[in-house]
């Protein structure tokens, strides 16, 4: 049956006015998780640029992005550079991929599946319009449970999901392991990630 107009998705709504004072979809993670980022530069960034997807409105706060794996810190960053889907040798000498570890269980929102049901939410939070997701952002941000960060969908492998904290956090951050995209400790792992997503690569 066709959708009426009023029915077609256009931009995603706004925070509800009582956001405050309902129960957030909250869940506990307690694993590794990963960062690529420049080579010269610490993993342990929060973004305040204000130019990436959950970051402050008002640049209040710092965004640390991550992935819950290697394929999803990798599509998320470097798999969005690649032109011709070739991933190129001095692309990746200019990247380390690094493993963030906190010292204590996460508190994340869960934008991934039914939590967006319950915040009368839904997928186009983590897909479209980033000056909505940003006031999002705040608003779980400023809720009284005071969430760590917030669990979604990558938007360019929706079967991995990444994860953006808040900028408390900064202090019960530690990098238990960085590596070089193209020494030996890491070429398993990268011959993997090029045959998942069916990338060339070019040692130019």
């Amino acid at each position: 049956m066709a959708l009426i107009e009023s029915e077609k998705p256009g931009k995603h709504p706004e925070p509800p006015e009582d956001f405050s004072a309902r129960k957030l979809p909250t869940f506990m993670l307690d694993i590794s998780l990963w960062r690529v980022h420049q080579a010269h530069y610490n993993p342990l960034y929060f973004s305040f640029s204000g130019d990436n997807r959950f970051d402050a409105p008002s640049k209040e706060y710092g965004i640390l992005y991550l992935g819950v794996d290697e394929y999803c810190a990798f599509r998320e960053s470097i798999g969005r550079l690649a032109k011709y889907r070739l991933i190129t040798s001095s692309l990746l000498k200019s990247r380390k991929i690094s493993v963030i570890k906190a010292n204590r269980a996460l508190k994340l929102v869960d934008l991934s599946g039914e939590g967006l049901t319950v915040l009368d939410a839904d997928a186009r939070l983590c897909t479209g319009d980033y000056d909505i997701a940003q006031r999002w952002s705040l608003a779980l941000k400023n809720h009284p449970i005071r969430p760590d960060g917030l669990y979604y969908r990558s938007r360019h492998d929706p079967s991995r999901y990444c994860v953006a904290l808040y900028e408390h956090l900064k202090t019960e951050l530690t990098i238990s392991e960085s590596y070089d995209f193209l020494e030996d400790t890491f070429r398993e792992k990268l011959a993997n990630i090029l045959n998942i997503y069916n990338y060339g690569f070019s040692d130019t």
